[in-house]
């Protein structure tokens, strides 16, 4: 059958058609009677399904290739429990604003009123989707294959365009083997915008370009707006000819590169001392492509990372809803990221900024990075045991390939890479942004490599979060997949045991340990052995530098454990108000 010729067949044959025609050759998911009909259909298109022990681990990996492909991500799981299973990855990709399509399986519609088995049915019939309603853009239930036509090219529409996000399409068995009868040939192409990129207004993109001109310490802000709109090379070109300084957040690390001059790092709590002052004591800033999230921002406080309206804000999002929502703008300016930062390049010219200007503010900087550096240097060369993490981090970012991938979890793999770690590319620093999902990198990284098989991509995990997902690793090894995992072990849930420690002098649920106090976690070289994965064990911060290099040559999955340091807070250079609701600890008593 041509790709483009849709016939007589049944419902999840033109599912898989419509699948097919947007270029989709990986679908995400867990297999179960009610989603196995799309699961054929894809085969027999060549669309590869790749399969995981938990509909979770599908979802973050779904999340994760796109992120270093742009290729759309799609999922295809059972029912009920299937689904709820995949909603955290579902809320994780959505809050992260990744284009995905979940198509469920559902019990048959004749039996919505009869409470089928496994059927959502509480306070309505087969109502599964109104759980995925406050994550995604829009919810589908289809009760009959001729409304597919309809359906299918909306739900693909609204997945990629605008502020992208996840769509679900809820599909009864009977639907799936029902009959579809499409009007016309390649009916996609014209239900579908033609053009997706809209720049903003010209008069807003003028005034911008007039602040910027006139900026004595002007500062771009950087988010994964950028990196969704593909711009990063309009940023880099509106950096260079502004000569001025650019500031991510955690989303939009990498998405210029970290050993440029010109490059701040992250801002925010857990960002770099000189990224948060030098937007702190900006005079214009332009942010492309972010929402101003707390943690990016130090809780909203003006005295550590923004203070706006001090500083005088241009803001350019693709959603309106964005424009002022966290701080007043004096230019606002609704438009995709890529296509205004060329119209804003063009307009500013070829020399916009007294050369005076430009020189003092990057001196300044330079001597902030400077200082910073230095300030990381006893941390990053303890050569104590446990090794300190922020050690390891630096040996990474020595060992690392330019191009390497790095997905993190939570806690210092994520928080501390962000801060420490230099990245140089676009795309190559992945985490769970708006949820902090633990247990995201282990599948996110098969993602990722899937996604880019010709780069080395690298999970960042602790053991809490490695274990809550261990599933993960036999896709890796069923699928041949060549993941180097960087395993944090140090016997806790090491942030909360932080939190624990510092405001309630307890560390009570946090540390990982038998009843007689001694420290426990599996025999992760076990582990490993046990699913066909080649590890390695360092314990010494001596042995880091060969340890990681061999680690990286290997071409197969593999696991490096480093035992670490699980009693160190995170270098916070910002603020997060949560530590006023904990600064006094339990001080009522009985």
């Amino acid at each position: 059958m041509e790709q483009n010729k849709m016939d007589k067949m049944t419902g999840a044959m033109y599912i898989a058609q419509c699948l097919k025609q947007e270029g989709v050759d990986k679908v995400f998911g867990q297999c179960g009677h009610t989603n196995y009909a799309l699961i054929d259909a894809c085969q027999r298109l060549g669309i590869e399904y790749v399969s995981f022990r938990h509909e979770q681990q599908a979802v973050h990996a779904a999340d994760a290739y796109f992120r270093v492909s742009h290729r759309l991500a799609v999922i295809n799981v059972h029912l009920s429990p299937g689904l709820t299973n995949a909603l955290t990855g579902v809320a994780t990709a959505a809050a992260d604003g990744t284009p995905m399509v979940v198509i469920a399986g559902n019990t048959p519609s004749y039996h919505h009123a009869r409470e089928a088995h496994q059927q959502m049915r509480l306070h309505a019939d087969a109502s599964q989707g109104d759980m995925f309603r406050p994550v995604c853009k829009r919810v589908w239930r289809v009760d009959d294959a001729k409304f597919l036509p309809d359906v299918m090219p909306r739900a693909l529409n609204l997945a990629q365009t605008g502020r992208s996000g996840a769509v679900l399409v809820d599909v009864p068995m009977d639907v799936f083997s029902g009959i579809v009868e499409p009007a016309g040939e390649a009916p996609m192409a014209a239900r579908r915008p033609a053009y997706r990129r809209v720049a903003g207004d010209a008069e807003g993109v003028a005034r911008a370009a007039e602040l910027l001109a006139k900026a004595q310490r002007p500062v771009i802000f950087a988010g994964n707006g950028v990196t969704l709109s593909d711009a990063s090379a309009e940023l880099a070109q509106l950096a260079r000819r502004l000569h001025a300084p650019v500031a991510t957040t955690l989303m939009g690390k990498g998405l210029y590169p970290e050993d440029d001059t010109l490059s701040l790092g992250t801002t925010g709590i857990w960002g770099t001392r000189a990224a948060n002052d030098t937007t702190r004591t900006a005079d214009v800033i332009l942010a492309v492509g972010t929402a101003f999230g707390e943690a990016d921002c130090s809780s909203w406080r003006p005295e550590h990372t923004f203070d706006i309206p001090k500083t005088r804000l241009i803001q350019i999002d693709i959603d309106p809803v964005e424009i002022g929502k966290s701080y007043p703008v004096e230019v606002g300016i609704v438009g995709d990221a890529k296509a205004t930062l060329q119209a804003l390049i063009t307009r500013l010219g070829e020399a916009p900024r007294a050369e005076a200007a430009a020189r003092a503010q990057l001196d300044q900087v330079a001597q902030r990075k400077a200082a910073w550096q230095q300030e990381l240097t006893a941390s990053q060369h303890d050569t104590g045991r446990p090794i300190h993490p922020a050690t390891l981090l630096r040996e990474l970012s020595e060992a690392a390939p330019d191009d390497a991938i790095f997905v993190t979890d939570v806690g210092w793999n994520k928080n501390g890479a962000g801060q420490q770690l230099q990245v140089k590319r676009p795309q190559s620093f992945i985490t769970s942004g708006g949820m902090a999902t633990m247990g995201f990198s282990p599948a996110a990284a098969i993602g990722a490599k899937l996604g880019a098989p010709n780069r080395k991509v690298i999970g960042l995990v602790g053991d809490g979060g490695l274990t809550s997902v261990m599933g993960a690793l036999a896709t890796s090894v069923e699928l041949n997949i060549p993941v180097l995992w960087l395993l944090f072990n140090n016997f806790c849930f090491s942030t909360i045991r932080t939190v624990g420690g510092t405001y309630f002098k307890n560390t009570y649920g946090t540390e990982f340990q038998r009843p007689d106090g001694q420290a426990y976690n599996p025999d992760f070289m076990l582990m490993a052995q046990s699913f066909g994965i080649a590890s390695s064990l360092i314990e010494d911060p001596r042995e880091l530098g060969a340890g990681l290099r061999h680690a990286l040559a290997q071409d197969r999955p593999y696991l490096l454990e480093v035992r670490t340091r699980g009693d160190l807070p995170m270098p916070r250079t910002g603020f997060w108000d949560i530590a006023e609701f904990l600064e006094g600890g339990n001080l009522i008593s009985d």
